[in-house]
């Protein structure tokens, strides 16, 4: 259960955002949105600040196939620009769009080679939004027009207009936003099934979690999943198992 008063709410393990976008506003409260997968953040502030920009890159090729998924994957787990990614990108124009079209948009690919974040906030989504279970990791999407997303892209910048996005640690967010009054939704990596997840946390990092909450003068509230260890591990906080 919430605490019944707060002026200021954190998610700490922010992920799909399901919880921020979720909440009514609560005039006067402050928001925060946190994660660590900075491909993450990055996309939820150009929602925010670059709507109109991510919307146009978003519209600007179709992602049908698991050889498209393949190369957007190639990329983000490189974290690099390559040029086999910018080739097949080029024949994926030569392929969808007809000439001058084809030439005019190739031109402007090579002069903008290097990845803005609007580009790759949009490259990101994609990936997502083509694979099994939102993971990134791989393909499991069904042929559609991206553009069929844009009203919730702006749902979703009107929502985060007054929001603050952070691309920290857990517990260092936890420490620079602790008061009396703050409310801390943590949903952390599931224990023993980290490998699901982009960003790792190993069980160090449980332990981390688990003092800095600890210590907080504001309420906190934590999802896991129901394990010997995290029982143990959250032994000193009131422990709800949902049926």
């Amino acid at each position: 259960m919430s605490p019944s008063r707060y002026s200021r709410f954190i998610d700490v393990f922010g992920g799909s955002g399901t919880v921020t976008l979720s909440r009514p506003i609560q005039q006067g409260c402050m928001e925060v949105y946190n994660d660590f997968n900075g491909d993450l953040t990055n996309l939820f502030c150009c929602v925010k600040n670059r709507t109109m920009a991510l919307l146009l890159e978003l519209g600007f090729l179709p992602l049908n196939t698991r050889d498209d998924f393949n190369v957007l994957y190639k990329f983000f787990s490189r974290e690099e620009f390559t040029d086999d990614y910018l080739d097949e990108e080029m024949e994926l124009t030569q392929r969808y769009l007809e000439p001058p079209d084809a030439k005019t948009i190739r031109r402007m690919m090579l002069e903008r080679a290097p990845r803005g974040d609007v580009r790759r906030a949009a490259d990101y989504f994609k990936l997502i939004r083509y694979s099994f279970s939102g993971g990134a990791k791989s393909f499991a999407g069904k042929s559609c027009d991206i553009r069929r997303f844009f009203h919730l892209v702006w749902e979703c910048s009107r929502r985060l207009a007054e929001v603050v996005i952070e691309n920290k640690d857990c517990v260092d967010l936890i420490r620079q936003y602790d008061r009396e009054d703050a409310f801390f939704y943590c949903d952390p990596p599931y224990y023993d099934a980290e490998d699901c997840y982009a960003v790792g946390f190993p069980k160090e990092d449980h332990q981390r979690l688990h003092d800095a909450l600890l210590e907080c003068q504001g309420f906190v509230m934590v999802s896991y999943n129901y394990c010997p260890f995290i029982v143990d591990l959250y032994k000193e906080f009131y422990i709800s198992q949902a049926m």
